[in-house]
């Protein structure tokens, strides 16, 4: 007689990320033909057998905390979905988009690669074992697919003097990508012009910077707009009610 197994599933554990190493062939997919595949690379670093399911979720940004917001799909035929890894194993798994063949504009997803903790309850008796599954490492990978000659373009839609949850006096930019493509900003330099009371940008006035907000890494999918809040600058003066910022 088959035994019969119950699967339990307990809280999430964390493990050191450098046990599961994960890469990306190509993170753009086309909709069709050989660019609608791309191979993932998963390696067990660890020194014991993991348990791995992989999937795919949409994904947009908060235009204001600029977090991920992600929902489950099935556009991915993911084969194999479910893995199981011997220490320093590696396997590849196929990604191939399977959703619309025809895009007005790319879209952004994630590739979650998940370690489940397969343990035997040793308390069970034999025709009755219990599977405990305990989530593990989760090794996130960005990804998008995109029609032929998609293109970002982001630039500065609004500037204003505004004031932060805090009290305090700042810039929020408004940067909008009105293009078909996502554009990962780095060290982000503008141009900051004061505006006088008559609207009159004051050219002789202004000057190029990266402010700290900008600084690192920012990511604007396509026809999507990020809002940024930038520290009022020590050299314009607090009279200043407008400002025109361009990247």
């Amino acid at each position: 007689m088959r035994s019969k197994i119950w699967i339990v599933l307990l809280g999430a554990l964390t493990l050191p990320m450098f046990a599961l190493r994960v890469e990306l062939s190509n993170d753009t997919f086309a909709t069709s033909g050989r660019s609608a595949n791309r191979n993932l690379f998963v390696t067990n670093n660890s020194g014991k057998m993991i348990a791995l399911e992989v999937y795919a979720q949409s994904r947009i940004v908060n235009e204001t905390t600029g977090i991920d917001e992600l929902d489950d799909i099935e556009d991915f035929l993911i084969y194999p979905n479910q893995l199981l890894l011997q220490p320093d194993e590696q396997q590849v798994v196929t990604l191939t988009w399977v959703g619309p063949q025809e895009l007005p504009e790319e879209r952004a997803f994630r590739i979650v690669v998940e370690e489940l903790n397969l343990s035997l309850d040793e308390e069970s008796e034999d025709e009755d074992m219990t599977v405990k599954l305990a989530a593990l490492t989760k090794v996130v990978k960005a990804a998008y697919v995109a029609p032929e000659n998609a293109k970002a373009n982001v630039k500065v839609s609004k500037s204003e003097v505004a004031t932060s949850d805090t009290g305090k006096k700042v810039i929020r930019l408004t940067l909008k990508n009105t293009g078909t493509a996502h554009k990962i900003l780095k060290q982000t330099l503008i141009k900051l012009t004061p505006v006088d009371a008559s609207g009159k940008q004051l050219k002789d006035q202004s000057w190029e910077y990266i402010p700290d907000e900008l600084n690192g890494v920012i990511n604007i999918l396509a026809r999507s707009q990020r809002i940024i809040e930038i520290e009022w600058p020590d050299n314009l003066s607090a009279s200043v009610t407008e400002v025109n910022v361009t990247l």
